[in-house]
């Protein structure tokens, strides 16, 4: 297995599953670039942490799991699913998402996030059912 691959198994354990806030600091570099988690890219350790602490606050027991991989030298490319369960009832979600990224020396420098994100809050009762649905179909959401 690579490093890139390894170091991302250690990142979805330690900073989702084991919920280790401390391990930001130690597995991104100061100017990481991680982008497809808002309307912005999250750069730093410090942005990160504020998209960890808010995901946390909705959702626990966290397992991400790599259903496919590939790598390009310091280049990964992961198919991932989501599972978790929703603080608020304990009900179980789940997402699927790409993570195609780089790691240099054992620490990641850049990672381009596609989830399904609207599926995610739809599950966590943030977005009505259909609004995937709506939305396609040209009709705003409102809620």
């Amino acid at each position: 297995m690579s490093n890139s691959i390894q170091v991302m198994e250690e990142w979805f354990r330690r900073v989702w599953s084991n919920e280790e806030v401390e391990a930001i600091d130690e597995m991104l570099v100061p100017d990481t670039i991680a982008d497809g988690l808002g309307t912005q890219p999250r750069i730093g350790p410090e942005q990160f942490k504020e998209f960890q602490r808010h995901f946390l606050n909705l959702m626990s027991d966290i397992e991400i799991v790599i259903d496919k991989r590939m790598e390009d030298g310091d280049w990964y490319s992961l198919l991932v699913t989501f599972n978790a369960r929703r603080r608020d009832n304990g009900a179980p979600v789940a997402m699927t998402g790409n993570v195609y990224g780089r790691v240099v020396d054992g620490k990641i420098v850049e990672a381009y996030n596609h989830f399904d994100f609207i599926g995610l809050f739809v599950q966590l009762g943030l977005m009505p059912k259909d609004a995937f649905d709506g939305c396609i179909a040209g009709n705003k959401c409102s809620w």
